[in-house]
């Protein structure tokens, strides 16, 4: 009897299996890189949104504790540029709003759009309609004070992952500490 081989069922030799590994490499590298640098990228901006989580939390109560200084905005925004957030090439920081909060009946807080002031992130006031002189900080009547940080997150990996800066923000509502009692 007669034996045939099929070329389907013939062994490969070392220098074809050696081609098919480097073939399949070739296909999976590219998937392997995004997927690190998207666990990366993921993980920076999880970094960089906690920073600015924790920047907001310090400057209002930064904000809060000064009353009605002077200097309480200016100084609450300047801590955010020395801290991490400011600090970060990961982030830019664009401004900062603070706001008096109203607090209602059901004890929620609404934002009084007549009690708004912005600030650039070196300190300069925008506009300034709620002075900080102005603020209530007596013992019972208080006023809430709100900080929003408006940032944008610069793309490690440029425009492999993102197209363009993400932009963000981080709010923080805190109530002004008494000055008397």
């Amino acid at each position: 009897m007669e034996r045939r081989h099929h070329a389907s069922l013939r062994p490969r030799s070392r220098h074809g299996r050696r081609a098919q590994t480097l073939v399949e490499f070739a296909l999976v590298f590219p998937l392997l890189v995004f997927v690190l640098f998207a666990v990366l990228e993921g993980s920076l901006a999880i970094l960089t949104i906690n920073n600015a989580r924790y920047a907001a939390g310090e400057a209002a109560l930064h904000d809060s504790q000064s009353g009605n200084s002077l200097s309480a905005d200016t100084s609450a925004v300047q801590l955010i540029g020395s801290g991490p957030l400011g600090t970060s090439s990961l982030a830019t920081v664009n401004h900062v709003d603070i706001y008096r909060l109203v607090q209602q009946g059901n004890g929620q807080l609404t934002v009084d759009s007549a009690k708004y002031n912005s600030y650039r992130p070196n300190g300069t006031a925008i506009s300034v309609t709620w002075p900080p002189a102005t603020r209530n900080v007596s013992n019972g009547l208080s006023d809430f004070l709100g900080l929003t940080i408006y940032y944008q997150y610069n793309w490690i990996s440029g425009r492999l992952l993102g197209s363009g800066p993400l932009q963000l923000t981080q709010s923080f509502s805190v109530r002004l500490e008494p000055q008397s009692y």
